[in-house]
């Protein structure tokens, strides 16, 4: 059995190439009319998505996370990704983020924290992001969805 966290296996460069193909495609899909349903396919049917205030939703109720307040223009940036695995099937990662909308040059920023999973048929997907917003414009989107 090959260590993913050890460097220079084939194995590896899959998993990690996988993974962060599945991080990149969200940041395309988070945007103004996301495809929520097509969202959902990088996650577990039976995954959990965490919002900053606590919320937690399947990925089959993906349109939760604008709480009913989308924007009208956003776009998600990935800065920086880590990647661990816990064994052959599980990795976990913590990637960071800066969200650009219309209302707010940077609107908010802050990490995913996911657990991937590995399918029987190979895929590895989300089964459980975290959203941690570690700041926000108080004039932009985010103040505005998600205000206390």
């Amino acid at each position: 059995m090959v260590d993913l966290n050890e460097p220079g296996s084939v194995e590896r460069v899959i998993a990690v190439t996988e993974i962060e193909r599945i991080l990149n495609k969200y940041c395309i899909m988070a945007r103004e009319n996301a495809p929520f349903s097509e969202m959902a396919s990088l996650f577990h049917a039976n995954g959990i998505f965490r919002l900053p205030n606590g919320t937690e939703f399947q990925p089959s109720d993906m349109e939760t996370v604008v709480q009913g307040k989308p924007p009208a223009f956003i776009r998600h940036h990935l800065t920086s990704v880590d990647i661990e695995f816990a064994n052959a099937t599980e990795a976990r990662t913590k990637s960071f983020f800066l969200a650009l909308t219309g209302t707010s040059t940077i609107d908010h920023w802050g990490y995913w924290q996911d657990v991937f999973r590995r399918t029987d048929d190979g895929k590895w997907l989300i089964e459980v992001r975290q959203i941690v917003v570690e700041g926000h414009d108080e004039k932009g989107w985010y103040a505005g969805a998600y205000a206390q």
